[in-house]
């Protein structure tokens, strides 16, 4: 072998050895250290997908009510129709007046306690809605939207219809015209012949 086939040969091992250790420290640097930061996109996107599961689930249901015996027992009905949007809830169980699930009056004997018997208009109602009226509007000054002046009346089986009407009374006196009443479907409609 000449001498310039030596240097050759010298070269190229050299260029080989430099190779295979270029690898091996790049195999090595692909290996995470103890201080590597974790990665949490995928987890991130994960839970942000459960979340609008959960929200669209959560949401689904405008209205819920929760009888309870002889307190707010709803009358059965035959409709057909459902619940489409969240509207103001006025509650009349056999021994409160609720409004949006706050207790506004006690009931008792089918008369609200600090309500005045000679007048229709229910004084802490009044109050009540006039002050969420005020708020909603406010609410959607902000957001655009046109105050909607729908309540849901959520009334037990046994309470007079004077107290009803009493409560609606005093719901069109603070700006509501339009009227719906809970009920639990699945009545059966049953004449006597």
């Amino acid at each position: 072998m000449t001498e310039q086939e030596q240097i050759r040969k010298q070269q190229i091992e050299a260029w080989l050895d430099a190779k295979a250790q270029a690898q091996a420290s790049a195999r090595f640097k692909k290996r995470p250290s103890e201080d590597a930061p974790l990665s949490i996109t995928s987890l991130m996107d994960a839970v942000t997908i459960i979340l609008i599961f959960l929200l669209m689930n959560f949401s689904s249901d405008p209205m819920q009510v929760t009888p309870r015996k002889d307190v707010l027992e709803l009358p059965l009905s035959t409709s057909k129709l459902s619940v489409k949007e969240k509207t103001i809830t006025i509650t009349i169980a056999a021994d409160s007046l609720l409004v949006d699930d706050k207790r506004v009056a006690t009931v008792k004997d089918n008369e609200v306690e600090s309500a005045s018997a000679n007048s229709l208009t229910i004084e802490p109602l009044k109050a009540m809605l006039d002050e969420v009226v005020e708020d909603t509007k406010r609410l959607n000054a902000k957001t655009g939207a046109a105050f909607k002046d729908v309540v849901t009346l959520i009334v037990h089986g046994g309470i007079h219809y004077r107290l009803v009407t009493k409560v609606l009374y005093t719901a069109g006196t603070s700006n509501f015209t339009k009227f719906k009443f809970a009920v639990i479907k699945g009545g059966k409609l049953s004449q006597a012949f």
